[in-house]
């Protein structure tokens, strides 16, 4: 019996694509199912998230640990770090 993929994604079996400002990947795109800001918070430029009515209510500072579940397809962040786990 294979793991359920929603399995997967929670436990981070799919990998993860760790998002941060002042570099080339402050701006990433792909499919994924979680974003956490990292230890000392995130400010997202822009997010787009095409299962969440109002996605852009969050771009702005997240605290450290925020956790949100969704369709994710787009991630800027203009300090700290998001880590984006891959769907």
């Amino acid at each position: 019996m294979s793991t359920p993929a929603i399995t997967e994604q929670s436990l981070g079996k799919r990998g993860s694509t760790v998002i941060h400002s002042g570099s080339s990947s402050a701006q990433e795109q792909g499919k994924f199912a979680i974003i956490v800001a990292g230890p000392r918070g995130a400010t997202l430029a822009t997010i787009t998230c095409s299962n969440k009515d109002d996605a852009d209510q969050l771009v702005g500072t997240l605290p450290a640990g925020y956790t949100s579940y969704g369709s994710f397809t787009e991630v800027t962040v203009s300090s700290g770090e998001i880590e984006a786990y891959h769907a």
